[in-house]
């Protein structure tokens, strides 16, 4: 994953929502003012979590349009939105959510590197605690170090 996917205004630490249906609404709205989107992906990305949860355990879920949504990207884009307390997911409590924008195939590399990067010893961790923007980039962002 590139750094061009995550920059520090992609990244929000204190966030508050009372469901997973406010969650993913955030991290539309983060991408949304990003410009990577369209505003109509907002409902895509909840068109998809009722498809399928987004939660991947571990305190995270990863929100992301629909394929038919990839029209309405304007560019690959990651937000980080870390929450101050758990929302219920169905499948476990979330406190981060990093929610994925793709014009193409390019997600299922997103969300590779993604995963690759959360094995990195105490990632998890660092993600749930850490106040430093440029340290969740770096370690989101990290390659082959797992």
């Amino acid at each position: 994953m590139t750094n061009q996917v995550l920059s520090v205004a992609g990244i929000e630490l204190d966030a508050t929502a009372s469901s997973k249906e406010e969650a993913v609404a955030l991290c539309a709205d983060k991408l949304i003012s990003l410009n990577a989107v369209k505003p109509e992906y907002k409902a895509a990305m909840w068109e998809r979590e009722n498809i399928i949860s987004s939660y991947v355990g571990q305190f995270i879920a990863i929100p992301h349009g629909t394929n038919e949504s990839r029209q309405i990207v304007n560019f690959d884009q990651i937000v980080f939105i870390r929450f101050n307390s758990d929302i219920p997911w169905g499948d476990g409590p979330v406190r981060i959510c990093c929610g994925i924008a793709s014009k193409n195939d390019q997600h299922i590399e997103i969300l590779g590197n993604l995963a690759q990067s959360l094995m990195i010893p105490n990632a998890i961790d660092t993600l749930l605690e850490t106040k430093d923007k440029q340290q969740i980039i770096d370690l989101l962002t990290a390659k082959d170090e797992a």
